[in-house]
Parts: C-alpha cells; structure tokens; sequence
C-alpha cells in the first residue's frame, strides 16, 4: 500500500506553533522595521522566519525583553533574578498580510526581597492565553461585524475559540461598566428572534443616550416588571418617560412599576394603524370596482401611505386620478394627511388635544367602519398619545435599532442560544459598546 505524503497541516493552535519552528530556521533581522511594524513596546524582534503553512504564507518573530526585570506582586520590589524560562508562542495581528506568530521566552521570577516566585505580567498578552491582547480584540471587533464562524474561517481559528474569546471579552466589557448610570427616556420594543415559532425577545433601550440596556427572553408583563423591579431607586426616579407601541401589557407595567413616569404612544406605531385603515379601504375598491379603475388603483399602496410631500411627481398625478375616482377612499386620505400635520406642526400638548378632538369628530361623521376602528384606539390611547407632544418623543431609535438586531439574526441564520444572541446584542448596541477595554 502506497503511503501519502506527510502535509503539515495548517496552524490553527498558536500554542502548539512553538513545538512546529526550529530555531534554526529562523534569520537575523538586520534593522528595527518589524519591531516598529509589531508595535510591542516591551518587546525587540530579533529574529524571523516565513514558512509556508497549507497554502499561506505566515510570518514567526522571535522575540526577545527590552527590560530585564518584573516586578513583584507582593511586595512591589523589582527582581533580575530569573528563576525559569521556557518558550511561548502566541497569535498577533498579522504583519505585511501574512499571518503572524510571536516567539519569545515566558519568564518566572524569585523576589530578592520577599523570596516570592511568580510569572512576570506581559501588557501585550494575558495569562494562559495563546492570542496577544491586540488580537483578541481584532477578533472581538470582527464579530461584531459578522459571524463567529465567518471569522473563524478568515483568521484560521477552530469555530469554538472564536467564540470563547468573543463571549470573555463582551463579558469583560459588560462587567467593566459602572452602574448603568441615568435613563430619562426609556424604550419598550419586542423583535422576533423565530417568526414560525413566534418567539420573541424584548428589547430596552435607553433612548436619550441611544443604547440598548437589556435584552429580555420574552414580551410577558411579568418578565418586564421583574426587570423594572431590579433597578435601583435612582434609575427608577431618573425615568421621566417610557415610550411603547401601544402593547397593553407594556403600559401596564410600566404604570405599576413607574408611577412617575409619562407612558408615550410612539407616534410612528399609530401612523401605522391608521395607514392599514387606509390600506384595507383601498384593498375595498379593488375588490368591488370595474377593471378600469382597478388598472388605477394597481400598485398604489405604498402612494397612498407614504408622505404626499414625498411622491414624484409621477406618484401625484397618479394619486390624484385615485382620488378623484375613489370619494370614499380620497376622504380617508385626506383626513390621514390631516392627522399626521397635527404630529409635526404642532407643538403643545393642550393646542393637540384639540385638534385630535376635532380630528375625532370629523372622522366619525364620515361613517366609515374602518375608520371606526382607529378612532376606537385613539380614544383609549388618548393621554399616550398626547403625551408625545411634550418632549416630542418616539422609538425611532429603538425600531432603526430593531432593523439592525434582524440583520444580525439573518447574517447568522438565527440563533439557537438566547443567552449567545443578548451578548451579542449588547456587545454591539450596548451601554458599554464603546468603552474601551
């Protein structure tokens, strides 16, 4: 039986580099420009080797201490006695494109002044760990870019490392982060983490400072207080306005356990109700009207919805030959345009409540039964509502943030773990998101 030849297979454990490179192999550098490529103020590279590993080229250095001394962490005194030496070898980030290990000899102390034996600190790489600090975050950063398989595969790292070092440091990072300080203005929204399996998480978010502050497992009233419960005394005092989509059970814990704080009906959410009352009187006319005018109303949906100060001038004259057929559906748009001027022309909460009465009237004697159905909610959501024009408050944060939370869950197929998914969410949009390490 013929036997294949031996492949050395590509390095995937910085650990085991070490044991794979002969110092022989290695050549004398003759000036300082890898160890100002490298950037490792502790270390001096005097040697390199370039080994082809599977089909990439990657970068060894050998380094050696600029400083013969370490510094006890008992007693503080600087020791030079060195007790034991023995090699290491740990991934960098990469020099000049290629891959890059660095080599150089991890050295235990004896303190002359207390006799205590102990490892001396690198700032370049932390204990017990076969990636350089720099490194570590490069792949963190990576991440939160993508996937932790597709770095993986990238970086040459197994799939379970990467993780490991993503989960370590957003722990870290979430764990650095004093308390999460003052929230005025806080943001209730639920995403959909399995649509078949209608399972969703809800997401909090600070909206004043823009971040996220906790991911819950679910949108049940309880789950929601029982997070509301946990805050402190100040955080609950410092939340002068929480801001939903008109989900009861939101409104209630929010009442119960912030009694302070103004609930606001997000703005954009009743649009969007009323809109779909719109939608459904011209889902009416299709239906019941003659192929003529059913040519007309083709494609017109999103013309209907959309801001009219928006359309082209291709949309207007189409909209205009829609309502000048249609009187039924033209009286709802028109009193869809005129509610949503109230949102962005006036200013006070007293001057809205009567132009929302007034709204209502008129809206009623229309007799429209679709209609019917968004005045039913605007008068149940009445103070909510109004209470917008106060501070002129809404989730657009929170629903530009839920967009990117769905791109997250569709770049990774889903996520299985909820734990691995709220890490991620708070890793990227989280109160501690830009603090550094």
């Amino acid at each position: 039986m013929k036997l294949l030849p031996y492949l050395t297979p590509f390095i995937k454990d910085a650990a085991k580099a070490v044991k794979r490179i002969s110092r022989t192999e290695f050549k004398e550098v003759v000036d300082n420009t890898l160890t100002e490529l490298l950037g490792i103020s502790t270390l001096f590279v005097k040697m390199y080797a370039l080994r082809f590993e599977g089909d990439q080229e990657v970068l060894h250095l050998w380094c050696t201490h600029r400083e013969d001394v370490a510094l006890c962490p008992r007693c503080g005194a600087l020791s030079e006695k060195v007790h034991q030496e023995e090699p290491r070898c740990v991934r960098h980030l990469d020099v000049w494109g290629k891959k890059t290990f660095l080599h150089f000899l991890s050295r235990r102390f004896k303190c002359e002044n207390c006799g205590e034996i102990f490892t001396e600190e690198l700032p370049f790489v932390d204990s017990h760990r076969r990636q350089s600090t720099a490194f570590e975050m490069h792949v963190y950063q990576s991440c939160l870019a993508g996937t932790c398989k597709a770095v993986a595969v990238r970086e040459g790292l197994s799939h379970s490392t990467v993780r490991e070092i993503f989960n370590r440091l957003a722990a870290l990072k979430k764990n650095g982060v004093a308390a999460l300080g003052t929230t005025r203005v806080l943001g209730i929204d639920e995403i959909s983490l399995k649509k078949r399996h209608k399972q969703f998480v809800l997401v909090i978010s600070d909206i004043s400072r823009k971040c996220i502050l906790a991911v819950l497992p679910d949108r049940e009233k309880q789950t929601l207080e029982n997070w509301i419960e946990s805050l402190s005394p100040q955080m609950k005092k410092s939340i002068l306005f929480v801001s939903i989509d008109m989900w009861t059970p939101y409104y209630q814990a929010a009442r119960k356990k912030l009694p302070r704080a103004k609930v606001v009906a997000d703005r954009f959410h009743v649009m969007k109700q009323l809109n779909a009352r719109l939608t459904q009187q011209r889902t009416r006319y299709q239906r019941q009207c003659d192929p003529k005018l059913r040519e007309i109303l083709k494609g017109s949906r999103w013309i209907l919805v959309r801001n009219r100060s928006e359309l082209t001038s291709k949309q207007e004259d189409q909209l205009n030959q829609i309502l000048k057929s249609c009187p039924d559906l033209r009286t709802v748009y028109l009193l869809k345009e005129e509610f949503r001027t109230i949102f962005e022309k006036v200013k006070s909460r007293e001057q809205a409540a009567r132009f929302i009465d007034a709204w209502i009237l008129k809206a009623e004697r229309t007799g429209d039964k679709f209609l019917a159905k968004f005045i039913g909610t605007l008068k149940n959501w009445r103070d909510q509502i109004l209470n917008y024009f106060i501070e002129r408050i809404s989730n657009g944060f929170v629903e530009g943030t839920n967009n990117a939370l769905r791109t997250i869950i569709r770049t990774a197929f889903g996520y299985r773990n909820f734990g691995n998914f709220k890490l991620r969410v708070l890793a990227g949009f989280g109160a501690f998101h830009t603090n550094p390490r």
